[in-house]
């Protein structure tokens, strides 16, 4: 049986850059990743400023105890056997 996955959209983003140089950083990556790595990734300025790792950290933490392999270890972990 196939499970469907949601792709969801990557956004690449660093603080304080210039349009010219993520413009420049865009052609780049587009030129040297594979057509299929790219149809959906966004390269920009982001509007975070200096909060923008804080948010990162939190978006990787929430894929990692809402994603498969977190829900497999919920159970585990709530039993405090730590397995």
């Amino acid at each position: 049986m196939t499970r469907a996955t949601r792709r969801l959209p990557t956004v690449i983003g660093w603080s304080e850059l210039r349009d010219d140089l993520v413009s420049a950083v865009r052609a780049v990556v587009y030129q040297r990743a594979l057509p299929l790595a790219t149809p959906e990734l966004t390269i920009t300025a982001t509007q975070l400023k200096g909060r923008s790792g804080l948010h990162g950290g939190i978006a990787l933490a929430t894929q990692d105890v809402f994603g498969p392999a977190g829900i497999v270890r919920l159970p585990a972990d709530m039993s405090g056997t730590g397995e």
